[in-house]
């Protein structure tokens, strides 16, 4: 019983009355019984044969000396091993605790990935597996075959080196390098790029749309050649500011610029210099980078494109996602993604809108919408159908783990031109809902398989290999 909820007797009122007014007094007044807490004493680290203990230290939610709620110590602990998951370093981390000499010790165990990663790039090279399949009737001399070879652990602290060349419907060369970190606090870093690629074939014009195509044989269609430098800011694990200048030099053929588009460039230029300038704006709480089940997502891009001696443009793209895990094995998630270019009379080159890259509706793979503004939202729902790791008596490959999901999902967006013309698709809701699997394994490997319904009537099976 709460003896501050007691009725006091009329009997003895004055001596009651204050007695219970002491005792409430006291346990109002009395502290709470004092948390059990643990002090790391030592972090120590196993399995890391390159990656730097200092480095991997800088990723962790805690440090060394840190005193910790014990009953929260577990979920401390799981939160830390996928943070050191997502530097894209490791196959495994798991923590676990001892103590030794009376000091409490807490030793992460970790499978490094193999740091000199030679990918061979076999892709397609319209946007989607499905518009080379159906519309371009798989047409081998559509397809890029490269290699690139990435270190993405130079010297033990997560710098990455790129090199890449390509040969095919795209010839490309990139070298890139990034440093994630130049400062001793671990917060400000620098990286650099520069390709070049040419095309016999390129997208001139959007119609219906559709993207159409002209090709030479004699000249490439287009070149360009690229040269990037950027600076990110890190101040706290889930947040990144990064700085980017690119500059770029394009070049297209002839019968581009005097026939098919002589608004492809602006002017009916066979030759233009683009100045972009971009901020970027990350803050990642999501429990998995690479594909996310728990958190939520925050980008923001501000971007300023010029054409020298012509037209400039500056957008604004954001994106908002949310994830939840409501229930055991079932998760739910919604994306929202949105731009607008704040100058409609650009070239073709800067009109591209929603169907490209990322800002995909589901059900609209065979379509593009150009465009100054546009906003896309997909939600959906997932189960774990599978959820194992197959152990391998292979360095790098110790453990390679195997999820599939299934789920349904529904996307909704539209998109506004001003000037519509044929493009039937813009100025108009759309939406599509289906059902898929996703299939997600080693070295971030992510496979969708989604059979999806349009507005329109049209119905597919379209295949991914990236997320949503």
């Amino acid at each position: 019983m709460n003896p501050c909820s007691y009725r006091i007797n009329s009997t003895f009122a004055p001596v009651r009355f204050l007695l219970y007014f002491t005792v409430c007094l006291l346990l109002l007044v009395s502290p709470a019984p004092a948390q059990q807490r643990v002090c790391i004493d030592s972090i120590i680290f196993e399995g890391n044969h390159r990656t730097q203990a200092t480095f991997m230290e800088r990723e962790l939610n805690f440090s060394q000396g840190q005193c910790l709620p014990a009953d929260s110590l577990p979920h401390i602990l799981k939160v830390a091993e996928q943070r050191l998951f997502n530097t894209q370093l490791f196959n495994q981390a798991t923590a676990d605790t001892f103590t030794t000499e009376g000091r409490y010790v807490v030793r992460f165990t970790v499978k490094e990935r193999f740091p000199i990663f030679p990918k061979p790039n076999l892709e397609f090279a319209d946007r989607n597996f499905n518009v080379w399949w159906t519309e371009q009737h798989r047409k081998l001399n559509r397809l890029n075959v490269g290699l690139t070879l990435l270190h993405n652990n130079v010297n033990g602290r997560r710098d990455i080196l790129g090199v890449g060349v390509q040969i095919g419907y795209t010839k490309k060369f990139l070298l890139s390098y990034e440093r994630p970190f130049i400062d001793a606090r671990k917060q400000h870093g620098l990286g650099a790029s520069v390709q070049y690629l040419q095309n016999l074939e390129v997208s001139y014009i959007t119609d219906s749309n559709k993207l159409r195509f002209a090709r030479f044989e004699t000249q490439p269609a287009l070149r360009l050649a690229e040269a990037a430098v950027w600076y990110t800011y890190r101040p706290q694990f889930a947040t990144r500011h990064i700085f980017k200048t690119t500059l770029q030099q394009y070049s297209i053929h002839d019968s581009i610029a005097n026939l098919l588009n002589p608004d492809y460039l602006g002017n009916g230029r066979t030759s233009a210099t683009v100045l972009n300038l971009e901020y970027r704006l990350e803050h990642n709480k999501v429990d998995n980078w690479n594909y996310p089940l728990k958190g939520s997502r925050f980008i923001g891009i501000a971007a300023y494109q010029q054409v020298i001696k012509g037209a400039g443009m500056p957008s604004l793209h954001l994106q908002y996602d949310y994830y939840r895990n409501p229930f055991p094995k079932w998760y739910i998630s919604s994306i929202s993604r949105g731009r607008i270019a704040f100058n409609k009379e650009v070239p073709y080159i800067f009109q591209r809108n929603m169907g490209y890259d990322y800002d995909v509706m589901r059900g609209y793979e065979y379509f593009v919408m150009d465009g100054s503004i546009f906003a896309l939202t997909r939600a959906s729902i997932k189960r774990t159908l599978i959820d194992r790791s197959i152990k391998l008596p292979i360095k790098y490959f110790q453990v390679v783990p195997v999820r599939v999901y299934a789920k349904v999902f529904a996307d909704a967006g539209y998109t506004y031109r001003k000037d519509m013309g044929n493009q039937y698709l813009n100025n108009k809701f759309l939406y599509s809902y289906g059902i898929g699997l996703d299939i997600v394994t080693l070295y971030d490997i992510k496979i969708r398989l989604e059979y999806t319904f349009n507005r329109e009537g049209l119905k597919d099976l379209y295949i991914h290999k990236s997320g949503e």
